[in-house]
């Protein structure tokens, strides 16, 4: 007898207990439209006006979402402006102080990139530093303007080949860097000497020409862009 009273008292899906439970389930997905709209790309101007069109709204409610609404066009305006600065900020940040390339920093940023794509391919790029060896003594002797002039001449050089310079960049004080698509690591050392050798045919406003040295890396699949660097580095001819 204990069990048939208790049997009205198990209505699943309108009240507490399991029943209960499935009422909340429903209400959840039928709020994940709205979750997703908060969490996606909408335009939360037509939310709002998709409220206004609820029935049983009190003109103070109507108001307050008409007013919501008039406010969200300015809002996505800044939101977009902020969006933009923060890129062109980003920009900023990447480039170089003195010639119109990527700073150490930007270089670092792009050469990860790179190396992270680098499963998905057969090709082996390989890193080359160049280091403009008289570029402190032209500093010295010339001042801070030749040294500028030196360093814009180099960077002239090493990015000139659009179609084999993957990336370059004066990663500090006389040093370059560039990133090839040259046959293995011996192809890149002979891309290395031509380099040097157009820079030693290059002079300055003061008939100084560019002295330079070289160092060169395969880059590999998951080795970091610092790792890359410092292994080129080691390699100074």
């Amino acid at each position: 007898m204990d069990v048939n009273q208790t049997l009205p008292v198990q209505p699943l899906g309108h009240g507490g207990g399991q029943g209960g439970g499935g009422g909340a389930t429903g209400k959840k997905q039928q709020e994940n439209p709205d979750q997703e709209q908060r969490h996606g790309h909408t335009d939360p101007a037509i939310n709002v006006s998709g409220l206004l069109s609820i029935d049983g709204l009190t003109p103070e409610a109507q108001h307050a979402l008409q007013r919501m609404a008039a406010e969200i066009d300015p809002l996505r305006r800044q939101v977009e402006q902020a969006r933009v600065a923060l890129e062109e900020a980003r920009v900023e940040a990447y480039r170089h102080g003195v010639v119109p390339g990527l700073n150490r920093h930007g270089f670092v940023h792009e050469l990860e990139k790179l190396i992270h794509r680098l499963g998905t391919t057969e090709a082996r790029p390989a890193l080359i530093l160049v280091h403009l060896v008289n570029g402190d003594e032209i500093r010295r002797k010339q001042g801070l303007g030749a040294h500028n002039d030196a360093l814009r001449l180099a960077h002239q050089i090493v990015s000139a080949d659009s179609q084999q310079a993957l990336l370059t960049s004066v990663i500090g004080g006389n040093d370059f860097a560039m990133v090839v698509l040259e046959d293995g690591l011996e192809g890149a050392r002979r891309k290395a000497e031509a380099v040097v050798g157009q820079l030693r045919a290059t002079y300055t406003a003061s008939e100084q020409f560019l002295q330079a040295r070289t160092g060169t890396a395969l880059l590999e699949p998951g080795m970091t862009a610092e790792a890359a660097i410092a292994a080129a580095d080691r390699d100074f001819l």
